[in-house]
């Protein structure tokens, strides 16, 4: 009886860690790199952009000692197949600032970020890649539920028919 509990916790805590994950290091549209003397992190609320609803490009930059910068020159364009979808003109920012964007089109958007470095005059540029998809929120929150229900359900019927079906003991 004991180690049908403890596989029972196993098993929900396998989903418990799972959206705890998908949470704090979501997949999509997460990404850093190196650019110059800086490193620029790129990430996006909510992980997976949907088309037509609001965006948060968050960026942070860092220094050579990995701590946030306290203003930083930067142009962003942003490309979807090869076409320039909107262009940011560089201006100065903090280390930490946040871009709002309605994606108009599923599929892959790249994001060119030009970094200016006051301090030696030079320019770099990465691109990151930004994923949209078309109502994938709504589906993947539809599976999880489903998923864990069904779980769910299986675990209780088991836990209910092994009740039932316990053979007694009697001399």
């Amino acid at each position: 009886m004991k180690k049908k509990y403890i596989l029972l916790m196993v098993y929900f805590g396998f989903f418990v860690g799972l959206v705890t994950y998908e949470i704090l290091h979501p997949p999509f549209s997460s990404d850093s790199a190196r650019v110059g003397n800086y490193e620029v992190q790129v990430t996006t609320t909510p992980s997976v952009p949907d088309v037509g609803k609001d965006t948060k490009i968050h960026f942070l930059v860092l220094g050579q000692d990995d701590r946030q910068v306290d203003s930083v020159r930067v142009g962003i364009k942003i490309y979807h197949d090869d076409d320039l979808m909107k262009e940011f003109q560089p201006a100065s920012y903090p280390g930490a600032f946040d871009v709002d964007y309605v994606f108009q089109e599923p599929g892959n958007h790249v994001f060119q970020v030009d970094l200016f470095d006051l301090g030696t005059g030079s320019a770099s540029s990465y691109q990151f890649n930004i994923t949209t998809l078309s109502l994938y929120t709504s589906i993947f929150v539809a599976l999880v539920i489903a998923g864990v229900a069904g779980a769910s359900g299986i675990i209780i019927a088991i836990l209910i028919f092994t009740k039932r079906t316990r053979p007694s003991f009697r001399y």
